[in-house]
């Protein structure tokens, strides 16, 4: 038995309006996956930045704000960061903190394909976080399956 895997790609955009901001993606995704033949496989998405991260996780207006002071708490914008010191990196953005906050978090997510459909519970949504905004941002979407 030979199977062909499907391999459907879609780039997105997405602008942030805030120097840490959060967005909602899933609705994005959904058009996007909506146009698939894909039954059985993987929906695997990539941010193309190193100051920006992707997550599963419940979209609400006050857990959005808990994240957000959740990120600030890790890495305080008060420290000294060498990658910030002109003597020492040259950085012009001054964007350690952001560098920092997406080492926690992940550039990716996978979102299982099950009998035609996303395999998303009820409560979750695919979130988007731009640690550097607020600016135009990229990431690249694929579908991958039979």
């Amino acid at each position: 038995m030979v199977l062909k895997l499907l391999v459907e790609s879609q780039k997105f955009e997405i602008e942030s309006h805030e120097r840490l901001d959060l967005v909602d993606l899933t609705q994005k995704v959904r058009e996007f996956f909506d146009g698939s033949t894909v039954q059985q496989g993987m929906l695997y998405l990539h941010s193309l930045h190193t100051t920006t991260a992707i997550m599963i996780n419940e979209w609400q207006d006050a857990l959005v704000d808990d994240l957000k002071a959740f990120l600030r708490d890790i890495v305080d914008d008060k420290d000294h960061f060498w990658h910030n010191d002109p003597d020492h990196s040259d950085c012009v953005r001054s964007n350690a903190t952001s560098h920092l906050r997406s080492a926690v978090l992940s550039h990716n997510v996978m979102v299982p394909i099950s009998d035609g459909k996303l395999a998303l519970g009820q409560w979750q949504s695919i979130i988007f976080a731009d640690l550097d905004g607020p600016q135009k941002r990229s990431i690249v979407a694929q579908i991958i399956g039979e």
